[in-house]
């Protein structure tokens, strides 16, 4: 969510067709936390409106919250003790 928030934007600061992209790529960005609030049974409107307003400062301060899996409630990830080390992916 993180990602989709910065590429937001980013894309408002440009204009005419070039900002498409970004908001395109925004848009899948935030199909991982849809997906995984659908899969554990939550709201999905709300907890992605939730998680958006915890991203939208540029500060970062944001950065680590996301959707606790088996809660279905945005929470700190740090202080949840869930993380999702680079490794993973890699």
């Amino acid at each position: 969510m993180e990602l989709a928030c910065r590429l937001l934007e980013k894309a408002s600061s440009i204009e005419g067709a070039m900002q498409w992209p970004y908001k395109a790529l925004a848009g899948a960005f935030e199909v991982i936390p849809r997906t995984l609030a659908q899969n554990c049974g939550a709201d999905v409107v709300r907890v992605l409106t939730e998680l958006r307003a915890k991203h939208a400062p540029s500060d970062g301060s944001g950065m680590m919250w996301g959707i606790n899996g088996n809660t279905g409630k945005i929470e700190d990830m740090s202080v949840a003790d869930i993380w999702d080390p680079v490794s993973v992916k890699t």
